[in-house]
């Protein structure tokens, strides 16, 4: 075990005993709230007169949580807007007592300094619980003898939140009694300490508008109540005090009582969205198995009051999701329920920023969506209405709190790529970059997150998580390409080389430790089929293709040579070896299974091939019953599936098609490939669905028949996901949940490589997120604050450098990123001589690409040439690990011009 091993261990011990551990009180997982602490220790001692605090531990809280930077907040570093209002409540507290004068005047001064900055960041839209509690806690303030004084930048701001304050009080003050007592809307009496008294509220009679027989005092804000007290005197008022005392202690939340379950779901999402799930399984487990209880006890929320309906459908939605993911069987109504009430529904549309971070769960939630679930799909047009009013507004205008910044951005990721294509690795990176949570805002500020010292270890852990990942993904990764060698797969000529791309798509969504043997041979199985569908596709005759076919069914190579042998035996010792694997773990043979799924496989092939080279007219579902064989999804997955703790039935094996699970996956894989195909199979004269639904609908182009295979994709991932999602599937099959999981990476590795474009085949498309994934360390300080890319140097890693050459007539190099090296592009039009002048002995130059001749290798004396047409070439230069290239020149001969680049 190395060192960043042995770290991320002790890191895992360290966050079940704080964080996970039964012991554990999940209220003090959240952040104190400064703002209400202060509003407690305000509270005079009724028993000794004004002299003393009723709470003074709160008061000593108070004096001892002040940041260098003189302001109170959950993070000790970075100063939000929820900083100015819990400042101004924390040193209008020290003035009542006549305490703590250097942090008063501490706090002034970080008032002064820095309130224009938070102001300017919120770009003139600002949230309405700090449209009603800042200009409070300034009037306070004033009138406690503290002078708040804002440099002059800030003035007209500051100016612009106290006339919406007055706007906000108009539009919500109503209700009239038979005395013609004026009232608040009970949205307001959360923020009842800053609702100014002029406005001659009856405050015993307003209160009793927030009664609830069932639930008592509606009012969850600690600070209103804390007011109401001092205002009344009520006793109840002083019960619900020492109620949040006794179980808070003097670390007051914002929101109490809390909601355990709230809770529950922010910790696991939080867990599992920074990549750490596999090492919490059984306490993710146990924490999703309360919340089921709770989420199934009843159909709707008790309350639908509006104020509490945000932090309501941000639970229920992100509860729903975490518990399909996980095997439960839940019903969405639980959430859906506000699109039968039109009445909330235009409330969530003209209050949305308050709404934002629900609907966004609400969104995400619709990624689970089964088959027949209508009211998935109109929340999901109504949640994503609501966010892309959002994206479509200019940067100047979104609202933009420091603990909401990361927000717009994963809004705009999650509706522009769909959540089957998205890579789960490279989601936990983003989401580790992108460093604050998104929590629901209500209330006073984001009312339920995890406090910063929480979240601050989880995210350490995730940072050392995902390095120890890219260092066993790159050690993998070498292990494989040198099997690509050994086999001779990676020298054909004619195959697409495509070891990185599948290793990539593979670790990347199947990244938990245990599956590294699997991932292995997900990859060999993947590199396999690419070879031997491009050796039947292009280079094969037929005969050759008949008797590779042959051997296959014989497991014999005698009759073969080339090529051909060259891909049965590489098959061979692949499935010799995963044989062996799967007896020394299971105690029987099971390799006539895989031959079988394989022969199947190159059967396939051969009749596409016949089709291809015969022009043999075709129907859809003549053509599919080959074409979803001849996808090899199913022969990739069920191979690695053999090598599972728990491996599927071995009938599968001779008829893949048989089970539901496993041909969804085969419909899908190959719908997928056909969507972004058909033009090139078009050029090629091969079948493709596109192509074969425009024929049999003369009158449909491209896009109409696209439409049609998509809307019938969309179905039937419906349909995949309620059966890999589901623990008993919809059949009550007997397929193992690893295997079920197994099934669902396969799909998401497909799913990236044909969304919008052939990635597959692209030879640039996929270098960023493949440098991301495997080499470029996580752009975090050990703070976790998002650093600036740096330019990586040639020998960061030491295995290649590309130089890409493509067609324009503009004589210049371009540097991209290839696999953390520099890649150089040179543009040219038309054929050119290009030479490698003389390198140091350690560096070899082998000529890979389309349409060159082999460059020599160079010596320190010698230096090589080949003529090379327009397009795009590859030439990777080997160097040594470690060792610093001090000059590496390629000279292009262009137009009697001399053009050199360091790599």
């Amino acid at each position: 075990m190395d060192s960043q091993e042995i770290l991320v261990k002790n890191l895992v011990m360290k966050v079940k005993q704080e964080l996970f551990s039964p012991d554990v009180d999940l209220v003090s997982l959240g952040p104190p709230s400064p703002y209400d602490i202060a509003w407690l220790s305000m509270i005079p001692n009724p028993h000794r007169g004004s002299d003393e605090p009723l709470f003074k531990g709160c008061l000593d809280w108070v004096l001892q949580h002040q940041t260098t930077r003189g302001f109170w907040g959950d993070d000790d570093h970075v100063p939000t807007i929820e900083s100015l209002t819990s400042t101004l409540a924390c040193i209008v507290a020290l003035a009542i007592w006549d305490v703590g004068h250097d942090a008063i005047q501490k706090g002034l001064a970080f008032i002064h300094a820095t309130t224009e900055k938070l102001l300017q960041e919120q770009n003139n839209s600002f949230l309405e619980w700090f449209v009603i509690v800042f200009p409070a806690m300034v009037e306070l303030a004033e009138s406690k003898g503290l002078h708040v004084h804002f440099s002059h930048g800030s003035t007209a701001l500051v100016e612009q939140v106290f006339q919406k304050r007055q706007q906000i009080f108009q539009m919500h003050r109503l209700v009239q009694s038979g005395d013609q007592q004026q009232y608040y809307s009970l949205e307001l009496m959360q923020y009842l300490e800053a609702l100014p008294e002029s406005y001659d509220i009856n405050l015993n009679e307003t209160l009793l508008l927030c009664q609830s027989e069932e639930d008592g005092l509606l009012i969850q804000s600690p600070s209103a109540i804390a007011y109401a007290f001092m205002r009344t005197g009520r006793k109840e008022f002083l019960s619900k005090l020492n109620s949040i005392v006794q179980k808070c202690g003097f670390s007051v939340p914002a929101i109490y009582p809390m909601d355990e379950n709230l809770l529950r779901v922010c910790l696991v999402n939080r867990t599992e969205r920074l990549g750490l799930a596999e090492h919490f399984m059984a306490e993710i487990t146990s924490m999703l198995g309360q919340v089921y209880r709770s989420y199934i006890s009843c159909e709707e929320p008790k309350s639908k009051e509006k104020h509490a309906m945000p932090l309501q459908l941000y639970k229920d939605s992100l509860a729903f999701r975490l518990l399909r993911l996980h095997g439960y069987i839940v019903s969405p109504r639980k959430f859906c329920w506000f699109l039968h009430d039109e009445d909330m529904m235009v409330y969530i549309e003209e209050h949305h920023e308050t709404f934002l971070s629900a609907m966004y769960n609400v969104y995400r939630a619709t990624d689970v969506t089964f088959t027949g679930e209508s009211e998935l799909e109109d929340v999901k047009e109504f949640s994503k209405r609501i966010l892309e009013k959002e994206t479509i507004k200019d940067s100047k205008y979104l609202v933009g709190p420091s603990s909401m910044n990361g927000l717009q951005d994963q809004i705009t990721h999650e509706i522009s790529i769909p959540w089957l294509a998205r890579l789960d690795h490279l989601e936990h990176r983003k989401f580790i970059e992108t460093k604050e949570p998104v929590g629901p805002w209500i209330g006073k500020g984001l009312s339920c997150r995890l406090s910063c010292q929480s979240n601050a270890m989880l995210l350490q852990l995730a940072m050392e998580n995902y390095t120890l990942r890219q260092s066993i993904f790159r050690n993998e990764l070498k292990e494989l390409e040198r099997w690509s060698k050994d086999t001779g797969l990676v020298d054909m000529g004619f195959a697409r080389q495509k070891t990185e791309y599948c290793y990539f798509a593979v670790a990347s969504t199947a990244s938990h430790s245990s599956l590294s043997y699997v991932r292995l041979v997900v990859v060999k199985a993947a590199v396999l089929v690419t070879v031997a569908d491009d050796f039947f596709d292009k280079e094969g005759s037929m005969n050759e293709l008949e008797a590779l076919a042959n051997a296959v069914e014989r497991w014999q190579e005698k009759g073969l040579e080339g090529h051909g042998k060259a891909i049965f035996k590489a098959l061979k010792d692949f499935i010799d070896d995963i044989s062996w694997q799967f007896f020394q773990q299971n105690g029987y043979d099971i390799k006539s299974y895989l031959q079988d799924l394989w022969h199947q496989t190159f059967v396939s092939w051969l009749k596409e091939a016949e089709w291809s080279r015969n022009g043999h007219p075709l129907s859809i579902v003549e053509y599919l019953q080959v074409a979803t064989s001849s996808i090899a999804s199913q022969t990739i997955v069920l191979t690695a599936a053999l090598l599972l703790d728990t491996p599927p039935g071995l009938e599968i094996l001779k008829s893949p098609q048989s089970h539901p699970l496993t041909n969804s996956l085969m419909l899908l894989t190959r719908f997928l490939n056909e969507i972004q195909s058909y033009q090139k199979e078009q050029e090629e004269g091969k079948p493709n669905l596109v192509l074969l639904h425009m024929k049999g609908n003369p009158n449909s182009g491209p896009e109409e028949s696209i439409g049609i295979i998509q809307k019938v994709l969309d179905e039937k991932k419906k349909e995949f996901l309620e059966q890999a999602l589901v623990n008993n599937g919809i059949n009550a099959d007997d397929m193992p949940r690893a295997c079920k999981k197994l099934h669902l990476s396969c799909l998401k590795a497909f799913h990236m490589f044909f969304n919008s474009t052939n990635a597959y085949d692209s030879p640039t498309e996929l270098l960023a997120d493949i440098n991301k994934a495997i080499y470029d360390p996580l752009r975090m300080d050990a703070q976790g604050i998002l650093k600036k890319d740096k330019p990586k140097s040639l020998a960061s890693y030491g295995t290649t450098c590309v130089v890409k050459v493509q067609g324009n007539l503009r004589k210049e190099f371009v540097a991209k990123p290839y696999f953390g090296y520099e890649v150089l592009s040179l543009k040219l039009r038309k054929p050119t001589t290009l030479r490698d002048f003389g390198i140091p002995r350690f560096a070899s130059i082998p000529a890979t690409g389309v349409n060159t001749l082999p460059l020599a290798s160079c010596t320190r004396h010698s230096h090589s040439a080949c003529v090379m047409g327009s397009g795009e070439f590859f030439f990777r230069c080997g160097v040594l690990r470690g060792l610093v290239v001090s000059l590496l020149v390629f000279s292009l001969l262009v137009d009697s011009q001399l053009f050199m680049q360091y790599c």
